[in-house]
């Protein structure tokens, strides 16, 4: 119907509002657990690794499914695998209907994330935009504590500004908040603004502490206060970007409609996940997404094709449940921002609210 990937993509969008998706336009990919962080906030790093998939498998389930939009590449550290330029390539050669491919990263391995980027850069089309979600989550003391080792907010700073000068690339930091740095945006703002002066509000993307027994396996960490968060929430609105963005507009509306979460133990808009999203973990596991603790099959299990287990009966009853927030009910940003863009035409009074 649409020759151009952008058009196809926004298609997508305006008909998840009414229909659920034949194939998931989004994918979440976790493909390593490996950090080399200890952050307090996440434990991922305690995990002991696990057998990851090949590059044989990785390519034999992106050459059968392929019909993508959106392909989040995380971890652990996704840099950590040597092989993440080939794997790059192999999402960026099979999957003719992307438009992005996006990387989440603590920034602190600079020459690797440069030399992939390169890699990627020779291998993408024009009209796939490369983001990065670089984690910087306290001015330079606080972000090391936090992250648990020393020197780490040098490091992801000068990734930062080193990944700006590349054509086709978008980094934007990424700030999670937690009970230790939620009274520390501005100053974190400011910190990354001294280095950079250029930064603008429009660059900036925030995530808000989230518990997840298999993901995060941080179940045990204390809650956050929510008050603090409130506080924190109506501070970071006061900023306005110099321009409507669709970044300024996710943020916005995710940290607002994270206000009604938290009054109201439940999310605004219907989550998404096994509707316009799901998780693939490093061993090819599948997951509603990366806070249901529910392995539901691996991508072996059905020859690598996405579109015959999409159609499974036990994968349409856990996503009505999903749906529905008969599920942990969380409001995490993996799934908020596909409930937002899947929901605004459904909810038109909600969506004004939300500008």
């Amino acid at each position: 119907m649409f020759d151009d990937p952008n058009l196809k993509f926004l298609y997508r969008i305006v008909r998840a509002n009414f229909k659920t998706p034949f194939f998931p336009p989004k994918v979440g990919f976790i493909t390593t657990y490996r950090c080399n962080l200890k952050c307090q906030m996440c434990k991922i790093w305690e995990k002991q690794p696990g057998n990851e998939l090949s590059c044989d498998e990785i390519e034999n389930f992106f050459s059968i499914s392929n019909k993508f939009s959106w392909v989040g590449v995380t971890g652990g550290e996704p840099f950590l695998r040597k092989d993440l330029a080939q794997i790059s390539e192999i999402i960026l050669h099979n999957c003719k209907d992307l438009c992005v491919i996006q990387f989440a990263t603590n920034g602190t391995l600079t020459e690797t994330i440069l030399e992939t980027t390169e890699r990627i850069i020779a291998s993408k089309n024009s009209k796939v935009k490369v983001l990065f979600s670089i984690s910087i989550d306290g001015v330079r003391e606080a972000h090391d504590k936090i992250r648990g080792v020393p020197g780490s907010w040098d490091r992801t700073v000068q990734t930062y500004l080193r990944l700006k000068s590349f054509p086709g690339v978008e980094p934007r930091i990424n700030i999670t908040l937690t009970n230790d740095n939620a009274d520390t945006f501005e100053d974190i703002f400011l910190s990354i603004k001294d280095k950079f002066p250029p930064l603008k509000i429009d660059d900036i993307g925030i995530n808000i502490f989230q518990k997840s027994p298999f993901y995060y396996a941080n179940q045990k960490l204390p809650d956050l206060e929510e008050s603090l968060i409130i506080k924190t929430i109506d501070k970071i609105l006061q900023f306005r970007g110099s321009h409507f963005s669709y970044n300024n507009f996710i943020r916005r509306a995710y940290l607002k409609s994270y206000k009604y979460f938290i009054h109201n133990k439940r999310p605004s808009f219907n989550c998404q996940a096994l509707s316009f999203n799901c998780l693939i973990d490093p061993a090819g596991d599948i997951y509603p997404c990366n806070v249901i603790n529910k392995k539901i099959s691996n991508i072996r299990d059905f020859n690598y094709d996405l579109s015959d287990f999409w159609r499974r009966p036990i994968v349409n009853e856990l996503r009505i449940k999903c749906f529905q927030n008969d599920c942990p009910s969380c409001w995490s940003p993996c799934e908020a921002y596909s409930a937002i863009i899947c929901g605004l035409l459904k909810n038109i009074p909600q969506a004004i609210r939300l500008l």
